[in-house]
């Protein structure tokens, strides 16, 4: 029974709490959907107080314009035309207001924003009627201004248009007066005594009209004189006549200031979305996205564009550099000496000879013999030898042939061989891949070390010092799933991460990877390591006689040791230190 109760108060609070839980997950998606719609209603009411300043501004300018051309065609037009467009200016001015005064709510000012009203419908038609409306009055007040104007000009223009008739009569009668005093005077001097004797002649005659005309032309212009100097007192008495008006140019800041509502409202919408928690979450994002989006952008096509450049512009110019050929002369031999390689391989010593080894590649030793440290390979190149870790070798000679195997016991992936190399034989490789040596006493491995700062493959491979090993001697080496030795002939490529060494007689350079597409999706390297054997030592190899260069040989292990990891290339401290080692030859 209280199993029971148990069983069924587990299965009511566990029922309950559910409910409990789907109460809270719909209270809280009702809040959120409010809180999302709240949001979208301020985002879509500030896009439509955006769109209706963009619309009331360019009914502004719309209205501006028409306004302009309706009135700079008023500038010449006669008194009538002025005062017929004042009547209709106050016809469209009564029209335009009783519009507005009709729309319902425009004038209250104190529903702008509250719950409900559609404030930019509601308000826009009315601020176009405003815009409207003050410009009927700046232009009415414009044409009056040009019609009190024209109507003191003409009056002035009156009294100057006489006051220069009158001066042009006084000059005139002036003049003929001169005239007819200079004719007498000259009648006087030809006919001084006939002149001036009490007798009838025609001398007397002639001098008595020209001095009455004198007289008359003396009287008449005095009386122009005396018009002349009323009507100047009656013009400066005059009002002065104004100056001409310009053309007509509405005054938009007024206007502009029409949209104060829409830019308060704004105002209040910017603070209240400022305030919102999703404008605060929203803001920072916008900031930063559009940049995310570039660096990304950048991020993806940048290692895309370098791949371009590099495989169809920096690889075919490489191509088209001559070869590396370190040793001409030297032999191009090098043989698997016990066979193929494998996990380990028995190594004869003989009693003139000596083996250096990596202690833990050594996994048997036969009794006889003896065992020291060899602290340095090469006594000649010291710092080359700490570099590829070829210190501490274990050095055995023994007084009789002995057999000692050689195994890779801390890789499991990695096989040895052995390279015989014959007099006047040798092999370019890098120490990094060398296990041990087996070498005469008194003839011990000869290192030469050769610089090509010149080549473009070998700044392309960063790989400018290569180190030759000489024989006679035999060198141990390690590869991964095995080692390969094969004959360059014509020409052959093989991945550089593979490569363990060549001949120094084969022409060595750097050849552009098969495919593109293999190399953009890192399948493949950009380069691949080129061997290519000397034109006599090709057709000696054809005939079949042993006259003339030796054809040459490169070493190469099966899987490239960079594919260790996943198929991925050591990368950090790793990988710089490795490209530091490569480029001296380590």
């Amino acid at each position: 029974m209280i199993a029971l109760a148990a069983a069924f108060g587990r299965f009511v609070l566990r029922h309950f709490l559910s409910f409990v839980l789907i109460c809270c997950v719909l209270l809280l998606a009702q809040w959120g959907w409010a809180q999302w719609r709240a949001w979208q209603a301020l985002q879509t009411e500030a896009a439509q107080l955006d769109s209706a300043q963009d619309a009331l501004s360019d009914h502004v300018r719309a209205e501006a314009v028409a306004s302009r051309q309706r009135t700079t065609a008023l500038t010449q037009a006669p008194l009538a035309a002025l005062t017929e467009r004042l009547n209709t200016l106050d016809a469209q001015l009564q029209s335009k207001q009783q519009e507005r005064t009709g729309l319902t709510g425009l004038g209250n000012l104190g529903a702008l924003g509250q719950p409900g009203t559609p404030f930019v419908q509601a308000h826009l038609q009315g601020l176009k009627l405003d815009v409207n409306i003050a410009l009927l009055q700046q232009e009415r007040a414009y044409v009056q201004e040009l019609r009190w104007r024209l109507q003191t000009t003409q009056s002035a223009e009156y009294h100057k248009h006489e006051l220069e008739r009158l001066h042009q009569a006084h000059q005139r009668l002036y003049s003929q007066w001169q005239a007819v005093r200079t004719q007498r005077q000259a009648l006087l001097q030809a006919h001084p005594i006939q002149c001036r004797l009490p007798l009838e002649s025609p001398e007397r005659t002639a001098c008595e009209n020209l001095r009455q005309q004198q007289a008359a032309l003396l009287a008449a212009n005095q009386r122009a004189a005396a018009d002349y100097a009323a009507q100047r007192a009656r013009v400066a008495a005059s009002p002065p006549t104004p100056a001409p008006l310009g053309a007509f140019e509405p005054h938009i800041a007024p206007l502009q200031a029409l949209a104060g509502p829409l830019q308060a409202r704004q105002t209040q919408l910017l603070a209240e979305r400022g305030q919102h928690w999703l404008g605060r979450l929203a803001a920072p994002v916008q900031q930063v996205v559009p940049m995310a989006l570039w660096i990304l952008l950048g991020v993806v096509l940048t290692p895309l564009g370098i791949k371009v450049l590099l495989y169809f512009g920096v690889a075919p110019l490489a191509q088209r550099c001559a070869p590396v050929r370190l040793l001409p002369a030297s032999l191009g031999e090098v043989a698997l000496k016990l066979g193929p390689s494998g996990v380990s391989c028995a190594v004869p010593l003989a009693a003139d000879e000596e083996l250096l080894v990596h202690p833990e590649f050594l996994q048997s030793t036969a009794v006889q013999g003896d065992k020291d440290t060899c602290w340095l390979f090469s006594q000649q190149y010291p710092f080359t030898s700490l570099a590829a870790g070829l210190v501490a070798l274990t050095r055995v000679r023994t007084p009789v042939t002995a057999q000692y195997v050689v195994s890779a016991t801390q890789d499991p992936h990695s096989e040895v061989a052995v390279l015989h190399l014959p007099e006047g034989a040798a092999l370019v490789m890098q120490p990094h891949n060398l296990v041990g040596v087996l070498q005469r006493r008194e003839a011990p491995v000869r290192i030469t070390s050769h610089w090509r700062l010149g080549s473009l493959h070998a700044w392309l491979t960063l790989q400018l010092r290569y180190l030759a090993f000489h024989g006679p001697a035999q060198l141990i080496v390690q590869g991964c799933r095995g080692v390969r030795v094969e004959q360059a002939q014509q020409g052959r490529s093989i991945q550089q991460a593979a490569t363990i060494g060549f001949n120094p007689n084969l022409a060595y350079s750097t050849r552009r990877s098969d495919t593109f597409g293999a190399y953009l999706l890192g399948k493949q390297g950009l380069f691949n390591d080129h061997f290519a054997a000397a034109a006599g030592a090709e057709a000696s190899e054809r005939g079949g006689g042993s006259h003339g260069e030796s054809p040459g040989l490169y070493v190469y292990e099966e899987m490239p040791h960079t594919q260790l990891r996943g198929g991925r290339a050591r990368r950090g401290l790793e990988g710089v230190l490795d490209s530091v080692l490569k480029v001296f030859g380590i």
